[in-house]
């Protein structure tokens, strides 16, 4: 079997299962397997795999037929020009995610020394992006899961960032509490928001992952009610927030900012035209002040 046999295999197997990218799912396994580029895989698309090679790549096509995460079959994902490490039960970063990532780069870019905080950080792909791209920062980072902080601590150390971003384990605010960590210049966080009643209906790929890491609460919105409630005694005067969002949750969620003391608030639109982020400014002033105010 040459390499591209192996890819026209790949691709009928997983067209036969239904798989909506099939080639680029083969290509990657096969990249995976031969240790090597996609690119690589056209130049050398004459050359032979071996029994043990054809093996593998054989047994973890059967895996992504079954619908198991392409990244969860090679262990990684890309994310922000970065390659992460990813494993089973960790949520795997998403491409409109790093929204988060330019949003917070554009505020903190003409700060001095400015101070972080990523809040279910996940595998630490904000957290570690954030600091790779700017080089001044420090970021603090938590998540409940034992096992995301763990992966993530394999990714501070994968892109040389450890001297500046810290994680810690718990729920949202509790670790910064607890060690009476505040004054930050941003708080981002690409929290569960997937209402319960929805997580029947999720794609097969998508419940793979960790429904910790998806499930919003009953509407959704349970953990965007527990961040932004809290945030404000974390924050600098000005410091802002930066949340990814459901596609039909920024209506709700700019009430909750504005009820909460926050101001400039914006919604983000993802690359297919959904709003994702809403970013707002820390003014410590609730609605009701403001009004009687005016």
């Amino acid at each position: 079997m040459t390499i591209i046999d192996a890819i026209l295999y790949g691709q009928k197997k997983l067209t036969s299962a239904g798989i909506k990218s099939p080639r680029l799912d083969s290509e990657l396994i096969l990249c995976h397997v031969l240790k090597t580029t996609r690119t690589s895989l056209y130049i050398n698309h004459k050359a032979t795999l071996n029994q043990i090679q054809q093996k593998n790549y054989k047994k973890l096509l059967k895996f992504r037929c079954k619908h198991v995460p392409v990244a969860y079959i090679i262990r990684k994902k890309e994310f922000y020009g970065l390659e992460f490490f990813i494993r089973q039960g960790i949520l795997i970063p998403r491409p409109e995610t790093e929204l988060l990532v330019e949003k917070t780069l554009e505020v903190i870019k003409n700060k001095d020394d400015p101070c972080v905080a990523d809040l279910c950080c996940g595998c630490g792909s904000i957290a570690v992006a954030v600091a790779y791209y700017n080089k001044s920062v420090n970021v603090f980072a938590s998540d409940l899961s034992k096992l995301a902080v763990s992966v993530a601590a394999k990714n501070v150390i994968r892109h040389k960032v450890e001297n500046r971003v810290f994680l810690m384990c718990g729920d949202l605010w509790r670790p910064f509490d607890a060690k009476n960590i505040k004054g930050f210049d941003v708080v981002v966080s690409n929290p569960p928001y997937i209402p319960s009643r929805e997580l029947k209906n999720l794609k097969q790929d998508v419940k793979r992952e960790p429904i910790l890491a998806l499930d919003g609460g009953n509407d959704g919105l349970d953990f965007y009610r527990k961040i932004i409630n809290e945030t404000g005694k974390f924050l600098k005067t000005s410091g802002s927030i930066i949340l990814e969002i459901g596609w039909d949750q920024a209506v709700k969620i700019h009430g909750m900012l504005k009820d909460a003391g926050f101001s400039d608030i914006q919604v983000i639109k993802d690359y297919a035209g959904f709003d994702r982020v809403v970013s707002a400014v820390w003014n410590n002033r609730t609605s009701k002040e403001a009004k009687n105010d005016g």
